[in-house]
């Protein structure tokens, strides 16, 4: 071949300025966005609650997104499906992080699954922003047997959402100022660290008062008939009968409950209840139950953040947003702000910047706390319309009575956490 130097070196000249042009091109378009991973169940007993937690995540998103951003970067986003299963809930986590470099991590809808995700993002230095998830544990520590216990709040993981303990200090004293201290419960508790932590939380206060508790029954998670368990506590006659299940096993038993008359014999306690939850047993089953929640969309004539939210997902999606899809809103906004004003994607720097904050985004002020990471939120006792009190498919609960955080909230003594040192703390 009898090619000439001039033209050798022409096409050497060529094929470096079409890489020099290639090349920047393409890391530009790399570094106009960032990646978070989320992580939620689409399938599983906690699907509806998934469902939601999606929806405002992705509407969160593209609301900032339409603003410019993050630092000046559009936010992409990875799905993955938990199944509600911690052990998927793990692998996912891993894959997020390890193959996709997701700079924060969040999701939930089982206490079992945010707290292994909590696991694999402390480990990998990603910062977790967990959703619905509402045991003790993940702020706190989980049992290990009857007597010994090991820390899962971790410094990486941060929780808007409130937790069991926080259910029972709100929601005994009004039990208990209700049915007096004479009166007697059964427990209906699905078998999980949430479950428990829960079931413990509300024994403690009725117990401690005086009330006697006259059976506990556990039930795996996924169980489609509740008709043994609840003939069970029709068998002990306590006057409350406490279900402390979730999503769709919540749904199944309370709507059994219905249909084998135990409404009229004992009240029922829900102590954690979810919109779609209420939605999927129907207002007839859910009149006069009594629960708990951290928010409701009937708070939308309260405030100015919760108007916002609810307008803009109920426009979107023709439907109401639950607790789950709040959760969700809220670990996005506080999250990119964080980002904000720390000017930087940096875990360590997002992270110090969130400590200690005080911010306003659906209700009044909230704050996240510096040494576990649990915000200082309200909490609403709320009860089951009757279908004349409801003015719509999705007016189900009304409330009752709000207690501020700080009443609730552990303190230092009860929850001596010790979280982990930052790398630049080191």
């Amino acid at each position: 071949m009898n090619w000439s130097v001039p033209r050798v070196m022409f096409i050497v000249i060529l094929t470096v300025a079409v890489y020099l042009i290639d090349v920047p091109a393409s890391v530009s378009a790399q570094e106009s966005a960032v990646t978070v991973g989320l992580n939620i169940p689409l399938t599983g007993a906690y699907s509806k609650q998934g469902e939601d937690e999606k929806r405002a995540y992705t509407l969160a998103i593209d609301e900032l997104n339409s603003q410019g951003g993050v630092l000046g970067k559009q936010i992409s986003y990875m799905v993955r499906d938990t199944k509600t299963n911690a052990k998927i809930a793990r692998k996912n986590a891993l894959e997020l992080i390890t193959d996709h470099n997701v700079v924060m991590m969040t999701g939930g809808s089982s206490s079992a699954v945010a707290i292994a995700q909590s696991d694999v993002c402390q480990e990998h230095g990603v910062v977790f922003m967990a959703a619905l998830t509402h045991s003790n544990a993940t702020t706190g520590h989980m049992h290990r047997g009857k007597w010994s216990t090991f820390q899962k709040a971790h410094r990486h993981t941060f929780r808007w959402y409130f937790n069991a303990w926080m259910t029972s200090e709100a929601l005994n004293p009004y039990l208990i100022q209700k049915f007096n201290k004479t009166a007697t419960y059964f427990y209906i508790t699905s078998d999980y660290t949430w479950g428990h932590t829960l079931e413990e939380s509300m024994r403690r206060g009725t117990e401690l008062a005086g009330c006697d508790t006259l059976g506990t029954v556990l039930s795996p998670l996924g169980k489609k008939d509740y008709h043994n368990e609840l003939q069970m506590a029709a068998a002990a006659n306590p006057d409350v009968l406490v279900l402390v299940l979730f999503g769709q096993d919540m749904i199944m038993a309370l709507k059994q409950a219905d249909e084998m008359g135990l409404k009229t014999k004992m009240h029922i306690v829900v102590p954690l209840m979810e919109l779609n939850m209420a939605r999927g047993a129907g207002i007839k089953a859910i009149e006069g139950v009594i629960s708990t929640k951290n928010w409701y969309w009937g708070l939308k004539d309260n405030y100015p953040g919760s108007k916002k939210f609810v307008n803009l997902f109920m426009e979107k999606y023709e439907k109401a947003p639950g607790s789950s899809a709040a959760a969700a809103w809220v670990a996005i906004h506080e999250w990119a702000s964080a980002a904000e004003r720390a000017g930087s994607f940096s875990s360590d720097a997002v992270i110090q910047a969130l400590e200690g904050h005080t911010f306003t985004l659906l209700k009044d002020q909230e704050k996240w706390k510096s040494w576990d990471h649990q915000a200082i939120s309200s909490v609403f006792i709320v009860q089951g319309k009757s279908p004349g009190e409801s003015q719509g498919p999705w007016d189900l609960l009304k409330i009752l009575k709000e207690i501020p955080g700080n009443e609730v909230v552990r303190n230092r003594e009860q929850n001596p956490v010790t979280l982990e040192k930052l790398p630049s703390e080191s």
